[in-house]
């Protein structure tokens, strides 16, 4: 008798509208094996004010910067700071130049099962299969990413953050042809969520061109991410930076401002890689791989101790202080219509028990439609939005009695087959993202759900399809999908 599988699956949620671009806006959704996925509302909750200790981040920049090239291999993440090499030239494991670790930063990759483990130089151009990743396809990743730890700063009263650390990264292209460095990054939120993570950029100016090129580019301070409405507590926040939809100015290739992928990394993060010659692989330029281009999310947690109380000074027996608040005044805004996105409802998204099929189980069943409302004027191209979704790793013991704790499987296990309906002019469907036991790439990686060129409103969702090896232990298995909105 086959044995079965079943994964149950838990969406929770929340949302924010503005009128101002870019806004990210994120839901976070739990799925797990019975594969029900439940709805249930998170709320946002601000940090406590307090000193910020054993912080930490972890960031692939974006799926390029992991992805096959056409010559020396891959792009890949190196920790440290990587030597001279002199000329624009393929990296040898001899040089020393790559490392898995230096300091508090480390480069991590997922395995088969989707877990993080150490990135080498024997796995740094391989897909979590351990394949070769290829350049022929956007999603053929190696998945890796930077983590920085042991930082430290403050959460103020008023909900603002401010993180720093120290130890560096570095980015290297086509093999190491082209490569720079990013030196002590500072996060920095206001109270709202928005704000950037910055740090000092160096690195060597070459061109694809003439690869005789090499010159030393002077550090500065450039802008890695662009954050809008982090949604920060006492332990961290996740969040996608800022890209779809982001306009840069451009000194040579210029910017495609078409399709569900179009953006762009910060202006000053643009602008110091037009010296190292990666300019173009860091927005839209309308080649094959813009689809790998927008940033990946962006994990970061940490310890909040108690806030710092100073005691207010008495005052002085012969004085007292005199306190008077002016407030500013408002010019409201005229009414221009407005945007916002929503969960058609709470009930559970029953994907039903996996179904053997060979040497798999597949489970499918559609998501909890998603309503977006965009009654803004104006114009056209100011006003586009797009939504996306992207899933963790799926873990067993969570949700039921028959989870085998500790097992699990990989994110890349789930795809969708997006959907629209009731739509205005200009709204499209994302592609299909098939799950990887099929050929595609699952939903590991940000998937676009549907994007808009206009100001439309629609209904949106997609057809879910789980399938993972027939050797799957049975039980409840839980994983995260979230759901972004750019507008």
């Amino acid at each position: 008798m086959a044995s079965r599988s079943t994964v149950d699956s838990t969406i929770r949620r929340q949302g924010r509208s503005a009128l101002r671009r870019p806004l990210a806006v994120t839901a976070a959704a739990a799925l797990a094996a019975g594969l029900a996925l439940t709805a249930t509302t998170a709320a946002s909750a601000a940090p406590s004010a307090g000193t910020i200790t054993d912080a930490s981040f972890t960031w692939g920049l974006s799926n390029e910067a992991g992805g096959g090239a056409y010559f020396g291999g891959c792009n890949f993440l190196s920790a440290g700071t990587a030597g001279d090499t002199g000329s624009s030239r393929l990296w040898t494991e001899a040089d020393g130049f790559y490392s898995a670790e230096s300091g508090d930063v480390s480069i991590v990759k997922p395995d088969a099962s989707g877990a993080l483990v150490p990135a080498s130089w024997a796995t740094k151009c391989q897909t979590p299969a351990g394949t070769a990743v290829s350049p022929g396809s956007t999603a053929s990743l190696t998945k890796n990413a930077v983590v920085f730890g042991g930082g430290s700063g403050t959460a103020a009263a008023d909900g603002s953050i401010e993180i720093s650390w120290t130890g560096s990264f570095t980015v290297a292209f086509y093999g190491g042809l082209t490569y720079w460095t990013a030196t002590d990054p500072v996060l920095t939120l206001d109270p709202s969520g928005d704000g950037v993570l910055t740090a000092t950029a160096s690195g060597y100016g070459t061109s694809m061109e003439d690869q005789s090129q090499w010159v030393p580019v002077a550090a500065r301070q450039i802008v890695l991410a662009d954050i809008a409405g982090a949604s920060a507590d006492d332990e961290g926040f996740s969040v996608t930076p800022a890209y779809l939809g982001v306009p840069v100015t451009t000194s040579g290739t210029p910017q495609a401002t078409s399709g569900a992928s179009w953006g762009s990394f910060p202006q000053s993060f643009v602008d110091f890689q037009t010296a190292t010659g990666q300019a173009s692989y860091w927005y839209s330029s309308g080649g094959s791989r813009d689809a790998a281009k927008p940033a990946s999310p962006l994990a970061v947690s940490y310890s909040l101790e108690g806030a710092v109380v100073i005691p207010p000074e008495e005052p002085a027996a012969d004085s007292r202080d005199i306190e008077v608040t002016v407030p500013t005044v408002v010019t409201p805004e005229p009414e221009d219509g407005s945007f916002g996105w929503s969960f058609a409802g709470g009930d559970a998204i029953a994907l039903g028990t996996a179904t053997q099929a060979g040497s798999t189980f597949v489970a499918e069943g559609p998501m909890t439609p998603i309503t977006v409302t965009d009654t803004r004027t104006g114009g056209t191209s100011a006003y586009q939005w797009s939504i996306s979704g992207q899933v963790a790793a799926f873990t067993a013991g969570i949700g039921g009695a028959g989870g085998s704790g500790g097992s699990g499987f990989g994110a890349d296990a789930l795809g969708w087959t997006p959907t629209v309906t009731d739509s205005g002019t200009g709204v499209a469907a994302g592609a299909a993202v098939a799950p990887q036991l099929q050929g595609g790439p699952g939903l590991g990686s940000s998937g676009i759900l549907a994007a808009s060129s206009t100001a439309a409103s629609a209904t949106i969702g997609a057809e879910l399809r789980l399938v993972i090896p027939s050797s799957t232990p049975a039980g409840d298995y839980t994983s995260t999908l979230t759901i972004t909105a750019l507008s």
